[in-house]
C-alpha cells in the first residue's frame, strides 16, 4: 500500500513537471534569433495625462519590413496589443501601458442597488510567460498564419 502511494505521488509530480517543461519548450520553440525583419528603432516614451494621477508608457516600434505583422508585445510584466500607425514609411507600431491606477477600482457604493449599475469588476493581471529586464520586451509577430516571439533588447 505505501509503495502505491509514493508510486501515486511520484507519478503527479511527473506529470506536473512535464506539463510546465513542455509549455515553456513551445514558447522557446518559437522563439526567433533571426525574425524576418529588422528593428530600425525601439523607442520607450513616459507620458502624463491632462488629469492628476493619469500616466503611463508608450512603446514605439519602428521596422523594415512592411510584410510581416506585428501583433502584440510584452513589456514589464504586461501584454499588450501593438498598433500600426496609418501611413507610416517605415512600418510603425505602437503600444501604451497605463501605469497608474486613478480611476481603475473607482466604485459607486450606495444604498440603491441601481446606482451602483456602472461599477466594473476589477481588472486582473495576465500573467506572462516571460522573465524580462526592464529595458527587454518581446513581441509577437504573425508569419504565414503561425505566430512567432522576439526579443527586443536594450529599448532606449
Amino acid at each position: 500500500m505505501k509503495i502505491l502511494k509514493i508510486i501515486s505521488v511520484f507519478t503527479v509530480i511527473s506529470t506536473l513537471f512535464f506539463c510546465c517543461s513542455a509549455t515553456n519548450t513551445k514558447t522557446m520553440q518559437k522563439m526567433q534569433k533571426n525574425p524576418p525583419f529588422k528593428i530600425i528603432s525601439s523607442e520607450v516614451t513616459d507620458w502624463v495625462g491632462g488629469q492628476p494621477g493619469v500616466r503611463g508608457i508608450k512603446v514605439s516600434i519602428k521596422v523594415d519590413n512592411k510584410d510581416i505583422k506585428l501583433d502584440s508585445i510584452y513589456f514589464r510584466n504586461q501584454k499588450a496589443a501593438l498598433e500600426l500607425v496609418a501611413n507610416s514609411n517605415p512600418p510603425e507600431y505602437i503600444s501604451v501601458f497605463i501605469t497608474s491606477s486613478r480611476g481603475i477600482n473607482d466604485f459607486i457604493i450606495d444604498k440603491d442597488a441601481t446606482k451602483e449599475f456602472g461599477n466594473k469588476s476589477k481588472s486582473v493581471q495576465e500573467k506572462i510567460p516571460f522573465k524580462l529586464q526592464n529595458n527587454e520586451a518581446i513581441v509577437s509577430y504573425q508569419k504565414q498564419s503561425k505566430f512567432f516571439f522576439y526579443k527586443i533588447k536594450n529599448l532606449k
